[in-house]
């Protein structure tokens, strides 16, 4: 999360506070060669101000390696855990220049993009490696972060309003789940390794209560074949981005399609504490979610969660 200080401010007017807007941006970047695939997920929570520039931003991201073997094996990691969830569990502390970890790093990109509008964010100089080339950006953040500026990008054209206002803070919660069900790929059936990855962007006010909320899920896979070769596919777009062409709607007991069920998920969790989501049942007795989102919402409550308990 950004150190910037953003969520200490407090006042402003009414009308400042309805033009903040909450997004959330996600890139996904999938590669495959003959015996080994990656899929990587960066996520990117921001909010803009009533001039719209950035007022705080969280990333994180998440990253699954994939193998296959010459019989078609397919070995997948057990831990999905994201680069910010692992904390000292990801080793970059050590390899790193500035003897920083990645959650240290990354949180030093966003606190030096506050301020700057999504313009000024998409036409950061990067060298060929995407890492920054200002000085002042390289003394707190020596990683790559061209996924990270683009993931800002998407969250920063998409943010709305939503009910974020001045001194609230943003924060990031990512919940995944290896969604590789075969182990073994054989010459008439492909193996379809991948992830299914909850992502739910929160801000908090001065209480810790929910003042808006953006979810979104993405399900990116690689084909491992029989002779251990991985495909990846060519672009993976999260639900949110897909809108209608999800297809949901004609499934859906309530009409809607996966977009409206997530607006209708996020809306109810406005105005709670972390404990009051934590206690939304996820069986769907709660006759009043139901009537707004009918999906499985456990793994986007449990993203939520995360988010609401990294900003403690």
């Amino acid at each position: 999360m950004s150190g910037s200080g953003s969520g200490a401010m407090s006042g402003g007017t009414a009308g400042q506070e309805q033009a903040w807007r909450t997004g959330l941006g996600v890139v996904t970047e999938a590669t495959g060669s003959d015996r080994a695939g990656k899929i990587t997920t960066a996520a990117a929570a921001v909010v803009l101000d009533a001039d719209g520039k950035l007022a705080d931003v969280m990333l994180d991201e998440l990253e699954l390696s994939v193998s296959g073997g010459s019989t078609g094996s397919v070995t997948t990691p057990e831990d999905v855990r994201s680069k910010r969830t692992k904390g000292d569990d990801y080793p970059l502390a050590a390899a790193s220049s500035l003897k920083k970890g990645w959650a240290e790093q990354a949180d030093a990109f966003a606190d030096y993009l506050i301020g700057k509008t999504p313009e000024e964010v998409s036409m950061l100089k990067l060298d060929n490696d995407g890492r920054g080339t200002d000085a002042d950006l390289l003394s707190g953040c020596t990683i790559a972060v061209d996924r990270y500026r683009d993931a800002i990008s998407k969250a920063c054209s998409s943010a709305k309003v939503l009910g974020a206002a001045k001194g609230d803070r943003v924060s990031l919660g990512i919940e995944a789940v290896n969604a590789t069900s075969d182990v073994t790929a054989t010459d008439d059936k492909d193996v379809n390794a991948g992830i299914d990855v909850s992502m739910v962007a929160v801000t908090l006010d001065a209480d810790g209560r929910v003042t808006s909320a953006v979810a979104d899920m993405a399900e990116p896979a690689l084909t491992v074949m029989s002779d251990g070769g991985i495909k990846a596919p060519d672009m993976v777009e999260t639900k949110l981005e897909q809108g209608d062409r999800y297809g949901m709607r004609g499934a859906s007991s309530i009409d809607k399609e996966w977009y409206e069920h997530s607006e209708g998920f996020c809306g109810y969790l406005k105005g709670k504490t972390r404990a009051e989501v934590a206690d939304i049942p996820s069986d769907g007795s709660d006759a009043d979610l139901m009537a707004l989102c009918t999906i499985s919402i456990e793994d986007l409550q449990k993203a939520a969660l995360d988010a609401m308990a990294a900003v403690n």
